[in-house]
């Protein structure tokens, strides 16, 4: 793993688009770089903006919206990485920013949904730890604040295939929802969880020997990865279906291999202005 050297990056906009960039490519250790210097640079414009309160910013945030960010941020990293007792720090330093001074009127709802993301996250830690009592509390959590079930349903999949976890009540009792985000997966709340979510799915699935199911959900993932530009998750769901062939239907094997076909196609449109079609037809016009 390369170090990330940001010395000279100040510019907490770009350093929150680096942070969501190593969410994606699941660089959880250059995440945790990237954290503390977005809260430090965040904390220096804080302190600079409580003497000069008449100075203009030129972020596109609240500061608020980056010191919380930056502790989420990290705190997931150190989730990732089973480091849970400093992910629980990090959730400290977010669950209450009401600490905070200056903040306007219009802003505050960012103390609320820090508070909401701290809770949700407490949950996900006590789940990993083995603490399989609070599922209930987490699943009530998750109806009432639905932008969070996406999120949420990673950890219990997370968990059902690690730990056995029975999670069949969970699916029926979220199936309205789920449903509903699942016909909308660009959704911008959702979207970067989404393939994750399905990937997961459809190793439950296999996990619970259902292999037409476990393949019709690494297929969703697969066409959702190409919408949503998720190229991590398009490698890992192309070697999952390939663990998945020998259970698959000749029908399911057919659309892989035009979803590949059709990516395929594209890029080279794109990249080379050649096209299958024509090479195929000997046509090289």
């Amino acid at each position: 793993m390369d170090k990330l050297r940001l010395d000279n990056i100040d510019n907490i906009d770009s350093l929150t688009n680096m942070l969501k960039l190593a969410f994606s490519n699941e660089d959880w250790h250059n995440m945790i770089l990237i954290a503390d210097r977005l809260y430090e640079e965040s904390s220096i414009l804080y302190y600079y903006q409580l003497n000069q309160p008449s100075s203009k910013s030129s972020h596109d945030r609240p500061l608020i919206y980056y010191l919380g960010f930056s502790q989420l941020c990290k705190g997931e990293a150190y989730q990732k990485l089973k480091r849970y007792s400093e992910s629980r720090d990090c959730i400290l330093k977010y669950k209450d920013l009401s600490w905070v001074k200056g903040v306007d009127e219009k802003d505050k709802f960012i103390i609320k949904d820090f508070s909401i993301f701290a809770l949700g996250n407490t949950y996900t830690i006590d789940l990993m730890e083995g603490k399989e009592y609070v599922l209930k509390e987490y699943v009530q959590y998750l109806k009432q604040y639905p932008r969070e079930i996406i999120a949420g349903m990673v950890t219990i999949f997370e968990c059902a295939i690690k730990k056995n976890l029975p999670i069949e009540w969970v699916l029926t009792d979220l199936s309205d929802e789920l449903n509903t985000i699942e016909t909308n997966p660009e959704n911008t709340t959702t979207a970067r969880y989404f393939t994750e979510y399905l990937c997961l799915f459809s190793l439950y699935k296999l996990k619970q020997e259902e292999y037409y199911d476990a393949v019709e959900k690494n297929l969703e993932a697969l066409a959702s990865s190409v919408i949503l530009c998720d190229n991590t998750a398009f490698k890992k769901l192309v070697a999952l279906f390939e663990t998945l062939r020998e259970f698959a239907r000749s029908e399911q094997v057919i659309r892989y291999q035009t979803q590949l076909k059709n990516i395929l196609e594209g890029v080279l449109m794109d990249e080379k202005d050649i096209s299958l079609i024509s090479i195929h037809s000997g046509n090289n016009d």
